[in-house]
């Protein structure tokens, strides 16, 4: 690329449109970037002039922009991107990954333009403007950047914006261990990843870090751990035009995301809270004809665009399970609204006018994301990069071989390894761009007959009458009724404010009328109160699903053997695929211990006929309680010695990776930790403060539900006061689970967060552990020393000198999502 400076005249370049008049400074890059980005550019923009010319001087290191006088005081989008990763999840850093976004201006300041960025988290819309001032004027608007001025000339300016494109915009030094840095002497522009268009500017920066101590972690992962690089890629982006888009009301039933703000204009009966539906813009074609009911094409569709990386048989299946949308869509009006393409040659996957779906690589396990860009004035989603990744196959894959041996062999199985895998990554797919369209997490669509890919689907696997694995309704292939239901809401097409209004609660009775259901984020977590809505289940109960699950893998383990590997593989390799096959049922058991002090609820509003809150029947919790302390017996934890003596240590020349189940024993593969691992899951879950305090408040308002006493008491007994088993294998997992239960009753009474009543009754049971062991002596040395270990620790407890962290634990498998 010819340097800035001493330019020659500029001839006219075929096929280009002439260019305003631009200071020489810039003139020759405005017309050679324009291209730079591929021939995949959209017609529609070929023949305008650019938005925000870049130029770079290579020389000097320099990135020099020409903002054109009615580019001044006007709002545009910002958008910074990350565009080559550092591959591992910790810290996440992929390729394609979304950072700042903002909408901001440029203003004059002297010999200085300023970009600055508006607080739209503060607003008062509909007032006056000295109403709307003064809630400009109670929160603080920020400074992004500062570019000194180069060059003046009829109204244009010539900005050095050097130090902003150069700085850590995504904030990658302060994510990487080691205080890491920029070194601008080692780092440059990357002018083929960069342009100027019509409606966007794009520039791509390649950052070199320094490391100013600890570069260890980074040195996994980069050939010289003091000195990774990293691109980011910078975007400036016209904002698009307000006809035909209105700000579409925010309702938490409807399970789409939101661009919340502070109202100010709301009187003494609101909250001062607000929020847009986050939505792309779809307008029909033909209102007349939308309005008759007829399925119409929009006036601009969504388009994405595929990585031209992935390979296949994996774009095969991104590209089934992204279209499933396209009919989703119908649901709204809408015909071919969804379009998901190959991204054109030469298009630069990051330039702000492609919606990609990108290939991401790490050195283990991680999430795969759907993030998007948005409009935060009114809640429009303008751009988006998912980003699809490629380890989440390996794991299906390592479930699917776990199968093998209970089957008898890969031919037995009614579903090939590819074929498992790709309906995975088919529903995968769908589920990241669902995000990206709006959708929130729907956690318990999965107990209302698969009512969302939004949710976290765990492969349905069951028996058949004859005791055979059945893998052929393992996953969901087509989105489902709450999918269609949220698209209604979000991209239904009104004529009016009116028209929109009432309609748009006709498609949430039409949803309750359905039975449909939506219930996300936390209130799916560990200490939820609502067993269907649990991560990775499938299955219209939990306690179904933990039969179903616990038989499945009875069998499973039972049948366990080296047809789990390859002939020729290390036989660690089992290490992985057997974690799969002995938490075949942790997700489910998660589920069914919410049913303990447990109570549904939904996100409802007043006079929409939904039931609030009720706690879950007395019989159905104490049921469940019943089945949980039955996952904990020695033979739902043992595993057969065989097993045990199939897998060695890792050999010569392993990173460790394949080794999922650890091991305090050195070289010999470890059962017990294993068992008190899962044990130490069950009743923590159990046990969670907040789940013994609801147990607490139920019981106080309803004596014929169990009280926080009757759980822990039942548990308590269950461990420390059955008969002890002969066999010295399965003595050995009943010590297991009496020394988990004693960790967490005695952690549960010092909890600082759980309530004086709570703690209270945990103290309680503490002492009444004491009075079981009064007199316990033990036929064996290992019960000898158990008990009294056992007794020491109460012991330091009731005299207050307890030490958490000093008492002995089991590990906890964490296993990669599937």
């Amino acid at each position: 690329m010819p340097r800035p400076v001493a330019l020659p005249a500029v001839p006219a370049v075929p096929g280009l449109p002439a260019l305003p008049a631009l200071p020489r400074l810039l003139v020759a890059l405005a017309v050679l970037l324009v291209p730079a980005l591929g021939t995949g550019a959209p017609e529609a923009q070929a023949q305008e002039a650019p938005f925000l010319p870049l130029v770079v001087d290579q020389d000097e290191n320099q990135v020099l922009m020409e903002i054109p006088a009615d580019r001044m005081d006007q709002d545009f989008l910002y958008m910074n991107t990350l565009a080559t990763g550092l591959g591992q999840t910790s810290p996440l850093l992929d390729r394609g990954q979304v950072g700042m976004q903002a909408v901001v201006r440029l203003e004059r300041r002297g010999q200085r333009v300023l970009m600055v960025r508006d607080n739209w988290g503060v607003r008062a819309p509909g007032t006056d403007p000295l109403q709307e001032q003064a809630v400009a004027e109670s929160f603080p608007r920020s400074v992004v950047a500062s570019f000194p001025i180069r060059e003046e000339e009829g109204g244009q300016l010539v900005v050095d914006a050097t130090s902003f494109f150069y700085s850590d915009v995504f904030g990658v030094g302060a994510r990487l261990p080691g205080n890491y840095s920029i070194d601008r002497s080692r780092s440059w522009i990357d002018e083929d990843g960069s342009g100027n268009f019509p409606l966007n500017s794009e520039l791509r920066v390649v950052l070199t870090y320094t490391a100013g101590s600890g570069a260890g972690p980074v040195n996994q992962v980069s050939p010289d751990g003091s000195a990774p690089v990293f691109e980011q890629h910078h975007s400036l982006v016209a904002l698009p035009e307000d006809d035909g888009f209105r700000p579409r009301a925010f309702d938490p039933r409807a399970g789409l995301f939101g661009t919340s703000f502070l109202d100010f204009s709301q009187g003494i009966d609101g909250t001062y809270r607000n929020a847009y539906t986050n939505r792309w813009r779809l307008i029909p074609s033909d209102p007349e004809a939308y309005a008759r009911g007829e399925l119409v094409e929009p006036v601009e569709p969504i388009v994405f665009y595929m990585d031209p990386a992935i390979p296949e048989p994996y774009r095969t299946a991104f590209m089934e399970g992204g279209l499933w949308w396209n009919g989703i869509f119908e649901a709204a009006g809408f015909r071919d609204a969804f379009r998901l393409e190959e991204l054109p040659e030469g298009a630069n996957p990051l330039d702000a006018r492609y919606n990609v779906i990108y290939w991401v690589h790490r050195r283990d396990p991680g999430p795969s994301v759907g993030p998007s860009f948005r409009d935060p004035r009114t809640g429009e989603i303008l751009k988006t990069v998912v980003r699809m990744d490629s380890h989440r196959s390996l794991v299906d894959y390592n479930i699917w071989r776990g199968f093998i041996p209970a089957a008898g062999g890969a031919d037995q199985l009614n579903m090939s390894a590819e074929d498992f895998t790709m309906i995975r990554r088919r529903q995968h797919t769908a589920h990241e761009i669902g995000h990206t369209l709006g959708l929130a997490h729907n956690f318990i669509s999965a107990s209302q007959g698969r009512a969302s890919v939004m949710d976290y689907p765990a492969p349905l696997v069951s028996l058949d009458a004859q005791g055979n694995l059945d893998l052929s309704d393992s996953y969901r292939d087509e989105g489902g009724a709450w999918d269609s239901l949220s698209v209604r809401y979000a991209y239904t097409w009104f004529e009016t404010e009116e028209e929109e209004a009432e309609g748009l609660a006709r498609i949430m009775e039409d949803g309750l009328d359905e039975g449909l259901r939506f219930i996300t984020g936390g209130h799916a977590g560990q200490a939820g109160s609502i067993p269907a809505a649990t991560q990775w289940i499938e299955g219209a109960t939990m306690m179904e699903a933990t039969e179903r699950t616990m038989a499945v893998r009875e069998l499973l383990v039972d049948r366990f053997d080296e047809t789990a590997i390859e002939p020729g593989e290390p036989m660690s390799m089992l290490n992985m695929r057997f974690a799969h096959v002995y938490l075949h049922h942790r997700y489910a058991l998660e589920g069914l211990v919410k049913y303990v002090g447990g109570m549904e609820f939904s996100y409802a509003l007043r006079g929409d006929g939904q039931v609030p809150a009720q706690p879950i029947p007395a019989a159905e919790q104490r049921r469940a309680l019943t089945m949980v302390l039955g996952a904990l017996e020695p033979e739902q934890l043992r595993i057969p010695d065989r097993v045990n003596d199939l897998i060695p240590p890792q050999p010569y020349g392993s990173d460790g990776s394949e080794r999922w189940i650890g091991t305090a024993a050195g070289t010999a593969f470890d059962p017990i930790s294993l068992a008190g691992g899962l044990a130490t899951e069950i009743v923590s879950n159990l046990l969670h403060p907040q789940r013994a305090h609801r147990l607490a408040i139920f019981h106080s308002r309803d004596a014929d539900m169990p009280s926080l006493h009757e759980v822990l008491e039942t548990l308590v007994e269950f461990a420390w006061a059955g008969p002890a088993s002969p066999a010295p294998g399965d003595r050995a997992l009943q010590r297991v689970v009496e020394r988990v239960v004693l960790d967490q009753v005695m952690d549960l009474a010092s909890d600082g967060r759980a309530t004086p009543e709570v703690r209270a009754a945990a103290a309680h049971h503490v002492t009444a552990m004491g009075d079981l062991l009064d007199g316990r002596e033990g036929t064996t040395p290992e019960d000898r020393a158990h008990v009294a270990t056992a007794r020491r620790d109460i012991d330091r407890f009731l005299e207050g000198r307890d030490d958490p962290g000093s008492r002995p634990r089991y590990p906890v498998v964490p296993l990669p999502w599937p």
